[in-house]
């Protein structure tokens, strides 16, 4: 089912500013970034370290481009922080239905386009102790993508 914690995503004011103060702080680099135009995010993965299952553990550093955006909304309520965990697994499909077949509620129909061509869904936070949770099949990484 769930192989690692794929990453955390944190919704950020000013993405090239708080990507400065990960790198001043903590050294980490930016392994990817692109616009989600689907979600209304620009965004930045920093890379933490490999996993035993061939993936790798990140921080995703979020910024709406829209208001109506589902980040902005939620930077209005809370301020900058963590938005979300990500689990990362082989099947997000499969394992999707399972959870939802426990009650869950699963927020996406169908996974839909994530980071760096992956496939997600979220899980609703009410049903995750408050916690939004996403789920994560990653796509092949060849290499890193600026």
């Amino acid at each position: 089912m769930l192989t690692r914690i794929d990453h955390i995503g944190i919704a950020c004011f000013d993405l090239d500013k708080t990507v400065e103060f990960y790198r001043a702080t903590y050294g980490f680099e930016v392994f990817h970034s692109e616009v989600n135009e689907e979600q209304g995010v620009r965004e930045a993965m920093l890379k933490i370290n490999s996993t035993d299952d061939g993936g790798a553990s990140y921080l995703q550093l979020l910024e709406p481009t829209r208001e109506d955006s589902t980040v902005a909304k939620w930077l209005a309520k809370n301020g900058e922080g963590v938005h979300h965990i990500a689990f990362g697994t082989a099947d997000v499909d499969a394992d999707a239905a399972s959870i939802k077949d426990k009650g869950v509620r699963v927020l996406y129909e169908e996974p839909r386009r994530g980071s760096m061509g992956s496939r997600i869904t979220f899980l609703h936070p009410k049903d995750c102790h408050g916690v939004l949770t996403e789920l994560v099949t990653s796509a092949p990484v060849e290499s890193p993508e600026h």
